[in-house]
């Protein structure tokens, strides 16, 4: 008979610390589930059909040296989020221009920038395609969106200024 009421005694007892234990475990969990259908770039991982997509980047203001080394079959990489933004298809380098103070009569003129060129690069890569994004490698691309970009001896930074689709969609 005593231990039918010993353990009719035994209570649930809850101090602060033990709510607030449970409490993290249960966000903790949920974190857990949200995070897991997300990529690391924050967008949700939604599958959707591959495609051959090209797109041209304008990189901007680099210097005359660096422009020359970038040459169709490079490999891009995404500088910050290190992931494969697709190969080389051609390259267009141009001088860099910028407005600048005419210092004679004080009025803002567009000229060229000695030593520092400009380059339209077009990247071929197999990319998911959703109804609301375009991704390669896991990484978002939409037009205007600024990318700073590692090629195998370069590095550089500019806008997606243009984008095309493969032909059967």
């Amino acid at each position: 008979m005593e231990n039918n009421n010993e353990k009719r005694k035994i209570k649930l007892r809850l101090n602060l610390f033990d709510i607030i234990f449970i409490a993290c475990a249960v966000i903790a969990a949920v974190l857990i589930v949200v995070f897991s259908n997300r990529t690391s770039g924050g967008v949700l991982n939604i599958s959707g059909t591959q495609e051959l997509v090209e797109y041209s980047i304008d990189l901007q203001d680099m210097r005359d040296d660096t422009a020359y080394l970038i040459k169709p079959g490079d490999t891009l990489i995404d500088k910050v989020e290190k992931r494969t933004l697709g190969t080389v298809v051609s390259v267009e380098v141009r001088p860099h221009k910028e407005p600048q103070r005419n210092l004679l009569t004080g009025e803002r003129v567009i000229s060229e920038t000695p030593g520092r060129l400009d380059a339209t690069v077009v990247v071929s890569a197999l990319a998911t395609v959703t109804e609301s994004q375009i991704s390669v490698d896991g990484l978002v691309i939409r037009v205007g969106t600024w990318i700073s970009v590692n090629g195998p001896t370069y590095h550089s930074a500019g806008f997606i200024a243009g984008m095309k689709r493969d032909d059967n969609s």
